[in-house]
């Protein structure tokens, strides 16, 4: 070991030796509690409490935000497919009216888009969770 090292550890020693004056242990070899000692106990358990709800408060925001965003982009894409599929049908029975298209064919096509209406509702209802964070993100 060099002499640079010694001095280090001799340091180290001291600075625990240092430390460990501030905890007079009583005879039954547990801390005394000092008015001291209490009180640098509570001003640590206000500063993590603080940081725990400014934590939750940051967390509660983001979950609303996410949530009207969520919402804001659901009825923005419910606007334009109902647009759409509206267009697409009332061509479609305009082409029936005029014999251009078989009923049958509009039958399918009411028939398939309904299907697709309550799929998309279903999703919507049930599909806003906000995804779990990855173990990547943690």
């Amino acid at each position: 070991m060099s002499n640079s090292e010694k001095e280090n550890n001799d340091k180290t020693r001291e600075y625990d030796l240092n430390k460990s004056e501030d905890k007079i242990p009583n005879q039954d070899g547990k801390t005394e509690w000092t008015p001291e000692t209490v009180g640098n106990l509570i001003t640590l358990i206000d500063t993590l409490g603080e940081k725990y709800l400014v934590y939750k408060r940051d967390e509660r925001q983001s979950s609303n935000r996410y949530l009207e965003i969520v919402s804001r982009h659901n009825k923005n894409l419910t606007l334009a497919l109902g647009f759409i599929l509206s267009i697409i049908i009332g061509i479609m029975s305009l082409l029936t009216y005029y014999n251009r298209v078989s009923g049958d064919a509009l039958l399918f096509l009411v028939g398939t888009v309904t299907g697709y209406l309550i799929t998309f509702i279903q999703k919507l209802v049930f599909g806003t969770t906000p995804p779990e964070p990855s173990e990547d993100e943690k």
